[in-house]
């Protein structure tokens, strides 16, 4: 063991960003030391947080597929060869429709991963399902394993603005479209990265990184939002509202939050923006969700009726709340009314492009009275890695909710809100 501790330090000496990057890789399917307990001897040698934990997630993901994939391709026939086919098949069974607490309960704890990504691939867990167990496991994780080390080596502990606006953007993406709150991480990562940028130019900029999860929506999304553009000319041209169209829901969910944000947007950003309340409010929909996929387990209905979506629309209202998922509350809203968690995704995505839209369009008026403005390059940059992110999230969920409920993202959540209050 002492041999290979010696070997790590000496890769993380020699290669940096390089050397973890390898190592965190190989770590997920073969390497037996956990990578993590070097992150503070990686900061105390002059590697930056951010780019440390940019680093760590591409490799946790590349690491975790070849892990999956060799016991798929290798494992999987071997041990068919080995114990028959049936009870290859039982197996797989229970590691499809259970596995992923494992690999969640891995990720978070001393339990060896690779042993878990082989395991995952050998009895064929779904492979969407896998990876969403593994960034909710080793991600929290790995964020608080280096951020420790980060505080123990407090000067060098310090934030590029490129680096952190990539990170942003990335996170912003995920979390808009994965049920577990966009605004409530993107505080909680601003904490710790210790951005040399005031907080007021913070809040603008999240605006922009919305900008770019609203361009994926309406890209992804695109037959859609043709749809709905020939209602409204159809509409338009006859003088007349049609309540069952696709785009007078939209547009009726839309008020409450409008409302809302009007009347209190303001007083609710100023005094719920804080690590404390996103914690409490990352448990209570933790629960939440727990409670819709109780309750929605024999849901049929596919087509949102105008009193579901403006159900769904108050719901969205809550979503001002710092650590109330948008996605994740008009989700379980629909799901808990009777529509299949697919149809209630749907609609909660494209219900947010309007949101989105609106709050951008409000903040390009508030610029005008002089809001302040993080650098065009910060801006650029988060928009773009926003943007990228948001297309493989909203891929991601929605091929998870065709067979998959809620709890999982709600396990997180309420882990998630654990683990900060025990650090305030």
């Amino acid at each position: 063991m002492h041999v290979l501790t010696v070997f790590v330090e000496t890769v993380i000496l020699q290669y940096g960003y390089l050397g973890i990057f390898s190592l965190t890789a190989l770590e997920q399917f073969i390497f037996p030391i956990p990578v993590d307990i070097f992150f503070g001897f990686s900061i105390e040698h002059g590697l930056v947080y951010q780019k440390l934990m940019l680093m760590v997630l591409a490799a946790t993901i590349l690491g975790a597929t070849i892990g999956y994939f060799l016991g798929k391709w290798m494992g999987h026939p071997a041990l068919e060869w080995l114990v028959g086919k049936t009870k290859v098949a039982h197996g797989e069974t229970f590691i499809k429709k259970w596995g992923i607490w494992g690999v969640i309960l891995a990720g978070t704890t001393p339990i060896p991963f690779k042993v878990v990504t082989w395991t995952a691939g050998i009895f064929e867990m779904p492979f969407g399902r896998f990876m969403i167990g593994v960034l909710i496991g080793r991600m929290p994780r790995y964020m608080l394993t280096a951020y420790a080390g980060a505080k123990f080596f407090e000067s060098k502990f310090y934030a590029t603005t490129d680096m952190s606006a990539l990170i942003l953007g990335t996170l912003q993406g995920f979390t808009e479209f994965l049920p577990i709150s966009s605004s409530g991480h993107l505080i909680l990562m601003e904490h710790f990265l210790h951005l040399p940028i005031p907080a007021s130019e913070l809040i603008t900029f999240d605006i922009f990184l919305h900008g770019g999860s609203l361009i994926a929506i309406l890209i992804y999304f695109w037959k859609d939002w043709m749809h709905v553009l020939k209602e409204l000319w159809h509409m338009i041209k006859k003088a007349h509202l049609d309540t069952s169209s696709l785009a007078f829901k939209l547009a009726v969910s839309t008020i409450p939050a409008i409302i809302a944000g009007l009347a209190f947007g303001g007083a609710i950003s100023n005094k719920m923006r804080n690590l404390h309340s996103i914690a409490i409010f990352f448990i209570i929909i933790g629960l939440i969700y727990f409670y819709a996929a109780w309750k929605g387990k024999r849901n049929t209905h596919e087509t949102v009726s105008l009193k579901k979506s403006i159900l769904i629309g108050v719901a969205q209202a809550l979503a001002l709340i710092p650590g109330v998922s948008r996605a994740g509350i008009t989700i379980a809203t629909g799901v808990t009314l009777g529509l299949k968690r697919e149809a209630a995704a749907k609609f909660s995505f494209m219900l947010g492009a309007i949101a989105i839209l609106a709050a951008n369009v409000y903040a390009l008026f508030s610029l005008q009275g002089g809001a302040p403005l993080p650098d065009l390059s910060f801006i650029i940059l988060g928009t773009l890695s926003s943007f990228a992110a948001s297309l493989f999230a909203i891929y991601l969920l929605l091929k998870f909710l065709q067979k998959y409920t809620m709890r999982t993202f709600g396990f997180y959540l309420i882990l998630a809100g654990i683990l900060i209050l025990s650090f305030l």
